[in-house]
């Protein structure tokens, strides 16, 4: 496959659809800001890859934001996709090593994975998601079948350098509506696309990929999109972020540091902020500079 890129296929005869990724660029800068241990570095690629994947599947302008907080060693994990495409990550993490092992059970299978989407018109819309499978592929195929009622299939694969993502999902019925032959048509083609191994899909162009896969069945395959790391952050969002502190641990704060400086953990861009005047526009007097 094309780095940093997504494909999307149809199956002709078939009211199923699937979307390829793979990164490595876009997933090495949305991890350059902060040295990360292997563990968190390889769940982190899943966590892009998925968000990047369930960014396609939706039709909206905005952003959909994958997040577990509040574990025991990994108190934040969250991975932002846009509709422009542009991927983010972040964790907070503790006691953990490049010697640890990066089991996704183990490690966040107690906690509850949050989805957020956050169109630019209209209301924000959140799902909670149980993390009780051994996998996070496995627990998002649980949430599209809880919320679409519609069969899907996902693979995540990450080492740290590459992430890649595949996923196949049934579509509501318009080639065929008889359900006997609707669930024939999703066994054929989950289990063809459960053979593929990341080894592949790093290798192969998408056409030959989706050749090897589906031998007998015609597929439509559409130009790849390009996918990038980029950050949103910017000095009104941190200024906008101390505000929402309210004014008493406001001025607490600013009691000890009167001049602040803010570091983006997504990015590790760097904002020096006037605390008083974040303060007057805490108290509404004046907009902060």
């Amino acid at each position: 496959m094309q780095p940093d890129s997504s494909s999307r296929f149809l199956m002709a005869n078939a009211d199923i659809r699937g979307y390829m990724l793979q990164l490595n660029k876009t997933y090495a800068d949305s991890l350059s800001a902060t040295d990360y241990p292997r563990p968190i570095r390889i769940l982190l690629g899943e966590f892009l890859a998925a968000a990047a994947l369930l960014s396609e599947t939706i039709k909206f302008k905005g952003r959909l934001l994958l997040q577990v907080k509040g574990l025991e060693k990994i108190t934040l994990l969250a991975a932002e996709a846009s509709s422009e495409r542009s991927l983010r990550c972040v964790a907070r993490f503790q006691d953990l090593t490049d010697d640890d092992a990066p089991d996704f059970e183990a490690l966040l299978g107690t906690g509850t994975l949050v989805v957020t989407i956050e169109p630019e018109q209209g209301e924000r819309y959140q799902s909670l998601v149980p993390l009780t499978a051994p996998s996070l592929a496995q627990c998002l195929e649980f949430y599209f079948g809880q919320s679409d009622q519609l069969g899907t299939q996902i693979m995540l694969h990450s080492d740290g350098e590459t992430a890649t993502g595949f996923l196949l999902q049934q579509l509501p019925a318009q080639l065929e509506t008889d359900d006997a032959k609707r669930s024939d048509h999703w066994q054929h083609f989950s289990i063809l696309a459960a053979t593929l191994t990341q080894a592949e899909q790093i290798a192969l162009p998408e056409a030959t990929l989706l050749k090897r896969l589906f031998v007998e069945d015609v597929v439509e395959l559409f130009p790849p999109k390009a996918h990038r790391f980029a950050c949103t952050c910017s000095r009104e969002r941190m200024a906008n972020a101390l505000i929402a502190l309210g004014e008493a641990e406001l001025q607490s704060l600013l009691a000890e540091q009167p001049e602040l400086t803010l570091n983006c953990e997504f990015c590790g861009a760097q904002y020096a902020l006037d605390g008083e005047a974040i303060a007057a526009e805490a108290r509404g007097d004046r907009p902060a500079h």
